[in-house]
């Protein structure tokens, strides 16, 4: 299984919007994030399609506001049979 992993200094709890870069598809796909007590936040990105995407996380820490902005790709690798 693949993940977008992302490792903060804080546990963090909020939402992260997915939204594909490679289409004229402007719609993002909405996650639930929490790390609970660890500072790891692991996404499944498995069921995305290939190309590029804009990963956004927004989450409240110590009574503040907080967001992360990435870019990213997915490559699916093909199986090569013998």
């Amino acid at each position: 299984m693949k993940f977008l992993r992302f490792n903060f200094c804080h546990p963090i709890k909020g939402n992260a919007c997915l939204t594909p870069l490679s289409t004229r598809s402007l719609k993002c796909h909405n996650i639930k994030i929490d790390s609970k007590n660890s500072n790891l936040i692991e996404i499944p990105i498995n069921e995305f399609e290939e190309g590029k995407w804009k990963v956004v996380l927004e989450w409240e820490y110590e009574g503040k506001a907080f967001s992360h902005h990435k870019e990213f790709e997915i490559k699916k690798t093909r199986d090569i049979n013998y």
